[in-house]
């Protein structure tokens, strides 16, 4: 697929801005703690510098995965992985994914996730992005988790 991949990030962000055209976030994980280390504050700088889209996976690096960080990465694309991280309430991109069709149901009971039905064979779904948390009534983290109706999505561009 010809996916160019860098060795290094520019330390000037309108390097990364002119040679491309979005950002795949994917430096830390699910379980990082911050703060964020000074060797990647300067990685996060420019990231949100350059003005790109950004696309997170799973969570936007440098969050809280419960908290998030209304400071740092804000992505306009989240992909949550297995099931949407606490920290995706406070996402407020245009399109939010999630990847998790292999969860056993035993496991989603276990945990109590609340996961939607993919349809057909579809291992992603997209999930609705509720601008307003009044639309959750008292579920504070139902809008992470409540499935696009396909034919109405509620994505606000």
């Amino acid at each position: 697929m010809d996916i160019p991949f860098l060795s290094f990030l520019p330390s000037e962000p309108q390097l990364v801005a002119n040679a491309y055209n979005v950002i795949v976030d994917a430096v830390f994980g699910f379980s990082f703690k911050g703060p964020v280390k000074p060797e990647f504050v300067s990685v996060i700088d420019t990231m949100v510098k350059s003005q790109l889209p950004i696309v997170s996976i799973d969570v936007p690096s440098g969050w809280d995965v419960e908290n998030g960080d209304p400071t740092g990465i804000q992505p306009e694309v989240l992909v949550s992985l297995t099931a949407p991280k606490l920290c995706a309430r406070h996402f407020t991109g245009k399109r939010h994914f999630l990847g998790g069709r292999f969860v056993p149901p035993e496991l989603a009971a276990k945990y109590d996730l609340n996961l939607p039905p993919y349809p057909g064979t579809e291992p992603v779904l997209e999930l609705s992005v509720l601008k307003d948390k009044e639309e959750c009534s008292t579920d504070e983290s139902c809008h992470v988790r409540k499935p696009c109706d396909t034919k109405n999505p509620k994505i606000e561009n």
